[in-house]
């Protein structure tokens, strides 16, 4: 089954509104704190999924092109970098700054929340002839 070119684009614009969503209610629930924390997170969330999309685009037109498995290499540091600086931005806000844990965590949960609700939402579509496939499989 192919996967939706735009599947991405869609999460990228379910973070945003989640995200949003997300931080109007911790500011209800936890006030003016909840609601920075919250909104620190879905930010973080939000860029995270930016990175990962971008190198992950930027792998599939490599192995498109030919690659070699040298890049997969640099595929795989550059996700090690990104992870690595997302682990250094989620302690600088939680043990330096010292945001509330609880609605900054719901904020970088909207990650998880977008793919689950655009993959439930039909955000993988299969292509037009997949199913005449599987039929004569």
């Amino acid at each position: 089954m192919k996967t939706d070119p735009h599947s991405l684009d869609k999460i990228s614009r379910a973070n945003l509104v989640l995200g949003a969503a997300i931080t109007a209610v911790a500011g209800l629930l936890w006030g003016a704190g909840g609601m920075l924390a919250a909104g620190v997170g879905a930010a973080l969330a939000c860029v995270n999924f930016w990175a990962i999309a971008r190198l992950g685009r930027r792998a599939v037109r490599r192995v498109e092109a030919g690659a070699s498995s040298g890049q997969a290499v640099a595929l795989a540091v550059g996700l090690m970098l990104k992870m690595t600086v997302l682990f250094g931005l989620v302690w600088v806000a939680v043990r330096v700054v010292k945001l509330q844990a609880l609605p900054f965590a719901l904020g970088i949960s909207v990650f998880v929340f977008s793919i689950l609700l655009v993959g439930l939402g039909g955000g993988a579509n299969p292509s037009p002839n997949s199913a005449d496939r599987e039929a004569e499989a």
